[in-house]
């Protein structure tokens, strides 16, 4: 039988069942974060001593312990109303904000570290307010709060007025064990796919490297390329560097310049390539034409663009898009005389990948100069087999790519049904009260 469900009247929760009443944090809850306590700076950490917890060291629902740093009693002993208890509920405020976890199987003492909010409360169940916390009543009150900034908080007077339908104790109970066995499923399957789509990228990127290296003919004689990690490669192919059949190599904009929401071009970064078309978002900013002009940034045709910080290698192909680079964006403007799609694949293959990677060792901003793009090895081989192999890896990529795009979609279905069903159950629309709290076990 179905309950009785009315409007709450409040925006962001929406109808919930008739005997639940609506609460506010700030009336139910304790929420304290670092406020007061003198900057604690990292060369006071130490070995051991009372652990301290930062949203980095929050792992699924809880905490991974030993990845927290210590400090000493002295600075623990400073500021008793962060000190963590047993089953607190952490929320962080900063950054990334909203992520939650349970403090549960203290090791030892514990205290916050800046970016994160403690919270405790006999009024309900913590787990229930963690599921509260992790579902679209949440976001949709954040959201409804956003100030546009490009700097995330979460003021803890924002957070103190958020309110919340809250049921009996005894379903707070079964919904929380409900949750738990439900999301635990759905996460479940969420990583087998998850680890199926890196499976399909590894076999997509094994593919690219053995055409890019090998060639297409299984019976061609085959000879030591000179650099252990290409192997060998066929006898009449050569080794070459990138520079040498560039009519350029260089990267974008060093600076900022001004935007415009109606403007015709995109300014790109690294993040916009990726597949072989250069992608595009809302997110992506604009400036008009005489922006672009004042810049005099031309790209010219039969290029390649590369992401030179961000994710590392990202490569796209310019297709005469309205475009300007930023500086996390590198071109590679090619001679006329080499496949521009070949040139692609071989800057996707795990041998690239590889040398782009080793660039970075001993640093620790992970950068890839355009020195190191110039220098960057290619298999030069006759311009009819260079078109051979793009045209064989479009075909043979297809039927994989349109794998990794089921696999993706699923992926995205099954969270957007996570979240649905985390909100149902918070705001009584999937109704658990007349279960036995062992059948939602």
């Amino acid at each position: 039988m179905s309950r009785e469900l009315n409007d709450s009247g409040v925006e962001w929760i929406g109808i919930v069942p008739a005997n639940w009443s609506v609460e506010k944090i700030k009336y139910t809850t304790y929420v304290k974060g670092r406020i007061g306590w003198q900057g604690l700076k990292s060369d006071e950490f130490t070995d051991e001593g009372p652990y301290l917890v930062t949203g980095t060291n929050f792992i699924g629902k809880g905490i991974d312990w030993g990845s927290c740093h210590h400090i000493s009693k002295e600075r623990y002993h400073e500021a008793p109303p962060i000190q963590l208890k047993e089953d607190d509920l952490l929320i962080t405020k900063d950054g990334t904000i909203g992520k939650i976890a349970i403090v549960r199987d203290m090791p030892d003492k514990a205290i916050l570290n800046s970016g994160i909010f403690v919270t405790r409360s006999a009024k309900y169940e913590v787990d229930f307010m963690y599921w509260m916390l992790n579902s679209q009543v949440f976001d949709k009150y954040i959201k409804f709060f956003e100030t546009g900034s490009t700097i995330k908080h979460l003021y803890q007077e924002t957070f103190e007025n958020f309110s919340y339908p809250l049921p009996t104790r005894l379903e707070q109970k079964k919904i929380s064990l409900f949750l738990n066995r439900k999301i635990k499923l759905v996460d479940e399957v969420i990583k087998n796919k998850e680890n199926m789509m890196t499976l399909l990228e590894k076999q997509r990127q094994s593919i690219i490297t053995e055409a890019v290296t090998k060639g297409l003919n299984p019976n061609v004689k085959m000879k030591d390329s000179g650099i252990e990690w290409i192997g060998e490669i066929p006898e009449h192919w050569e080794i070459s560097k990138l520079k040498y059949h560039a009519v350029r190599i260089g990267d974008g904009l060093h600076g900022t310049p001004v935007y415009d929401d109606q403007g015709e071009y995109h300014f790109i970064n690294g993040n916009n390539l990726g597949d072989i078309s250069i992608r595009f978002n809302e997110k992506t900013n604009k400036i008009n034409k005489a922006e672009f002009i004042s810049h005099g940034q031309k790209i010219g045709g039969n290029t390649i663009l590369v992401s030179l910080n961000g994710t590392i290698g990202n490569v796209s192909i310019y297709n005469n898009e309205k475009i300007m680079l930023s500086k996390s964006a590198g071109f590679i403007n090619l001679k006329n005389n080499i496949e521009t799609l070949y040139v692609y694949y071989w800057l996707k293959s795990i041998h690239v990948e590889n040398y782009f990677t080793k660039s970075f060792a001993g640093t620790t901003i992970k950068n890839l100069s355009l020195e190191t793009l110039r220098n960057t090895p290619i298999l030069i081989v006759p311009i009819i087999e260079q078109q051979q192999i793009a045209k064989y890896l479009v075909d043979k990529l297809k039927e994989n790519d349109s794998l990794l795009e089921k696999v993706k979609i699923q992926i995205e279905k099954l969270k957007e049904y996570r979240q649905s069903l985390i909100y149902e159950a918070v705001t009584g629309k999937i109704d658990v009260s007349e279960m036995e709290l062992h059948e939602v076990r």
